[in-house]
């Protein structure tokens, strides 16, 4: 007699079993973002992990829930049809991931076909496992129920599928594993419970396979299982670890890319890329600006071809000596050819990169120069007319100059001896006149004798002779000069105290000349009852400086440059209420010069103007108390103070 068989299921094992189905559920979604995103043999690689890693979890699931299955009857297993259920799982799922893998987006058709095959799949998994069960009873299903079952498989694999498709964050992973293990372990319970057991024998055998007691088998089965999914949920994490560093690395090198090409196409220069054999490998844009080729019209022609017949050669020289020379840069100005025909010329700096493992190339930069050789040309030529005009002028007024002097000395001769009256008295009208006619002859000469002086000097043929000069003594001389007119314009005259221990190797009569224009122009602009300071010294550098300082009307900036320039008078009520022809400043300009010395302006409107003379440290010599021209002691008790002069 036929007896209905009690089943049960061991509620450990069963825990074991939907734990399994999580783990290869959250693994099977990480492997699958991996397949999604790999191309060629990566692909097929990852499409054999994401089958094995969800239908052989599947299959773990199944058989460790099997295990957890007794019925009070020694159960045994057929190795080939389980293996073939094993197969079964792993392919139907392979074909599902193969359906949809390739999509970015979901695309239901596809997603029901992949859900359809491999839940139908799955399904043919748990009924051949239990096909592969034997026991002494008979096997009864439920239809109901194994329809039932059926349609959770193809609905489980459809919503893993989407769930592939959809999910990107770790929480949204875990929380769909939940879900798709639950509705695994739906599928094969629901299964479990359309089957029931008949059979005419009664055992209580324990529940054990080829001598195992079951639960140590299904704790075995699911550790290897998980254990082969960490190894799956590894790789695809370092993979994804190992695409996202690529990424990166390929975003940073695709901005910089885009960074070089963008200053490349802005640049003024030609950037080409030459191969070994000087063939042109890559031409930046401004290549059709400049050149007017069209873009890529170069690549494969040598650069040779584009140079003109007569510069070949050096073209030719230069890149024989850049290739033997890795790393080196070679700077030439070379000629090239436009589409136009026109010669553009160019600077040409080439850098060898060959054994660059990333360039592999010659680096030459092109910089468009024709209009800069224009402009230097025509500079060239416009200083070359400035330089014969400024000649033409210079023997203009020497040869103007010296043909008026020796007039006007016949001039103020005569009128000295009108003056003289050897004869007897004139009339004081004549008298008068002849005093006029020599006064002005004499302010004259005066003008004609700096043309001179400023002609030889503009020409470069002042000459020097020079010897060790007491500054101190030269000033006192200048300022005896205008003695008169200090004291009639009641002017506070200050010279600041001085070390008389050194002189100065300087062309004498130049000196004084320097002393008496700085000394006239300071007297002329100082005011009624102004204050005018003189100081000659010793700074930090051992250099002698002579400062004249007044509290006249003062310069601007830009008056102070003019009246520098020759027969310039400043601008304003400067110089325009005093008499003189601008060559004072110009002349002592190039005096001082001459001695390699240097004159400043300080001046603002106003206030007043400064003036230094600064002769260099190789030009003192230093003498203790004595000085060396003559042996004349000139110490401060020496020295006579003028009419309103004080020395502090």
């Amino acid at each position: 007699m036929m007896n209905h068989l009690h089943t049960a299921h061991d509620p450990l094992i069963v825990l074991l079993s939907l734990l399994v189905a999580v783990i290869s559920s959250l693994v099977s979604l990480d492997v699958a973002e991996r397949l999604r995103e790999s191309k060629g043999k990566a692909w097929c690689l990852w499409l054999a992990a994401a089958s094995c890693t969800l239908g052989g979890g599947i299959w773990s699931m199944h058989f460790i829930a099997m295990l957890a299955f007794s019925a009070q009857i020694e159960i045994r297993y057929h190795v080939g049809l389980t293996l073939a259920s094993l197969l079964l799982a792993i392919v139907s799922t392979a074909i599902g991931y193969a359906i949809i893998s390739r999509q970015k987006v979901v695309h239901w058709p596809s997603l029901l076909l992949a859900g359809l095959f491999t839940g139908l799949g799955v399904a043919g998994m748990h009924y051949t496992g239990m096909a592969a069960l034997i026991a002494p009873a008979e096997m009864h299903h439920d239809t109901f129920l194994v329809g039932v079952s059926v349609v959770i498989a193809v609905v489980a694999a459809s919503a893993a599928f989407w769930l592939s498709l959809k999910l990107d964050q770790t929480w949204h992973k875990l929380a769909a594993s939940l879900v798709m293990g639950a509705a695994i372990a739906g599928m094969h319970y629901t299964a479990m419970a359309a089957l029931s057991l008949t059979s005419n024998v009664h055992t209580e055998t324990p529940s054990m396979i080829g001598g195992t007691p079951t639960p140590i088998l299904a704790i075995a089965l699911a550790v290897a299982t998980i254990l082969i999914l960490a190894i799956g949920f590894l790789a695809a994490i370092s993979d994804r670890r190992f695409d996202m560093r690529a990424r990166r690395e390929a975003e940073i090198l695709l901005r910089t890319e885009r960074r070089f090409e963008t200053v490349v196409s802005a640049s003024s220069n030609i950037v080409l890329l030459l191969d070994g054999a000087g063939r042109i490998t890559y031409d930046s844009p401004s290549t059709h600006r400049i050149l007017g080729y069209a873009e890529d019209a170069l690549i494969g022609h040598a650069l040779k071809d584009f140079v003109p017949d007569l510069k070949k050669r050096e073209y030719q020289d230069i890149i024989s000596d850049i290739l033997e020379r890795p790393g080196a840069t070679v700077n030439a100005e070379m000629p090239v050819k436009a589409i136009s025909g026109h010669v553009t010329h160019m600077d040409m700096s080439i850098t060898n990169l060959l054994q660059d493992p990333h360039l592999h190339a010659l680096v030459v930069k092109l910089h468009d120069v024709t209009e800069k050789k224009r402009f230097t040309e025509e500079l060239r030529t416009a200083m070359e007319r400035a330089e014969a005009a400024s000649r033409a002028k210079s023997t203009f007024l020497a040869n103007v100059t010296h043909e008026l002097r020796t007039p006007l000395n016949s001039i103020i001769g005569f009128s000295d001896l009108l003056l003289a009256q050897p004869n007897g008295a004139l009339l004081p009208a004549y008298y008068e006149f002849a005093r006029d006619i020599n006064g002005s002859g004499k302010e004259l000469l005066t003008l004609i004798n700096r043309m001179i002086q400023f002609t030889h000097a503009e020409s470069g043929t002042l000459r020097l002779e020079s010897e060790l000069v007491n500054p101190i003594m030269e000033v006192e001389t200048a300022l005896r000069l205008y003695q008169d007119e200090i004291a009639g314009k009641n002017i506070q005259l200050t010279v600041e105290p001085f070390d008389h221990r050194f002189s100065i190797l300087v062309d004498h009569e130049k000196l004084r000349q320097i002393l008496v224009n700085l000394l006239s122009n300071a007297v002329k602009f100082t005011p009624q009852g102004g204050r005018l300071r003189i100081a000659v010294e010793i700074d930090e550098d051992r250099a002698c400086v002579i400062s004249v300082q007044d509290n006249g009307q003062g310069m601007s900036e830009d008056e102070i440059a003019q009246a520098l320039q020759p027969f310039g008078k400043g601008d304003g009520g400067l110089k325009r209420n005093f008499n003189g022809a601008g060559l004072g400043l110009p002349i002592t300009n190039a005096l001082v010069a001459l001695h390699d010395g240097q004159l400043t302006i300080e001046s603002a409107r106003g206030v007043g103007t400064l003036v230094v003379v600064k002769f260099p440290p190789d030009r003192v010599k230093f003498v203790g108390t004595v000085d060396m021209i003559g042996g004349e002691n000139i110490v401060a008790d020496n020295v006579v103070p003028l009419a309103g002069m004080r020395i502090r």
